[in-house]
């Protein structure tokens, strides 16, 4: 049985699916936008956060909401998707349809429970050291080791370079201390003790780069966990190769050359300091 929760929650989320990709959407402009009260609005917000449906910022002096933004996630978008094809296919059955019906609940995705395959306490703690790390911004590579789409040693050195440039253009526009990068590569090869490591490095990281051109299985699984553990992710290509897998397709991609030292995208460094402003923000620097 639908709640009115889950009434509010479908509504905000169609407000926030419609607005343009990247925009964070104002509490007051949801509120202008779904004539719900503030309650309502942070109820229904809280639950698309705690889904994984979208993502807020928390900041001091936004009274009466709980958040100042709002804003959808990928999994958000995939949910929009299927509850409008759903409404489609109701609104062309035989059976007439009225607006209590028209209502789709959004589903709950399966959290994750318990941690990866041998994850012991020494690795939460890591884990949460670096979380708490607000003047760091940790970023991981993963991808295949030898392809004919590109030098692994330039495409390491390359993505250094764009988050070097990216983390440098967002200290520029900001006051306050500075943002520093680390950025590791993922290592090789899949015992069980180097993947704990790689599980590790890719949970605690911030931003967390693959590399899709070859469909790596490997690849994959690493995005995988970082999508599961709700890691800003940044899958990467050379031009020409295909997309992304559809599960993932919502997640936004980029094209490349030259083994990443040139981005397809004339607008892609703008696009990465947004991408490192919500991936800090996400884990509380801040200060805008």
């Amino acid at each position: 049985m639908e709640t009115q929760i889950d009434r509010d929650a479908t509504k905000i989320l169609s407000v926030l699916a419609e607005a343009p990709r990247d925009k964070l959407i104002p509490a007051k402009e949801l509120a202008r936008i779904t004539s719900l009260s503030p309650e309502r609005i942070n109820d229904a917000v809280a639950y698309l956060v705690d889904t994984g449906y979208a993502e807020w910022i928390q900041v001091m002096g936004t009274a009466p909401f709980s958040f100042s933004d709002a804003i959808i996630s990928s999994r958000g978008r995939y949910e929009h998707q299927r509850l409008m094809k759903e409404m489609k296919k109701a609104a062309t059955s035989a059976q007439a349809i009225d607006e209590s019906v028209s209502i789709l609940v959004p589903t709950r995705p399966p959290a994750p429970v318990g941690s990866p395959y041998g994850f012991t306490d020494e690795d939460w703690e890591f884990v949460a050291e670096r979380k708490a790390r607000s003047d760091r911004l940790f970023s991981v590579l993963g991808h295949q080791f030898e392809s004919e789409h590109f030098d692994a040693t330039d495409i390491r050195s390359n993505i250094n370079s764009m988050l070097q440039r990216a983390v440098h253009s967002y200290n520029e526009q900001r006051s306050g201390p500075a943002l520093l990068l680390e950025y590791k590569p993922l290592a090789a090869g899949y015992g069980e003790h180097l993947f704990n490591e790689i599980a590790r490095d890719i949970i605690s990281a911030d931003v967390a780069v693959f590399e899709t051109s070859d469909m790596n299985p490997n690849v994959m699984l690493e995005m995988g966990v970082a999508l599961t553990w709700g890691v800003r992710v940044l899958p990467i290509k050379a031009k020409g190769r295909p997309k992304p897998p559809s599960d993932i397709s919502g997640q936004t991609w980029a094209d490349y050359r030259d083994s990443g030292a040139h981005f397809i995208d004339p607008d892609h460094d703008r696009k990465m300091v947004r991408l490192i402003e919500r991936a800090i923000r996400k884990k509380g620097r801040g200060f805008v």
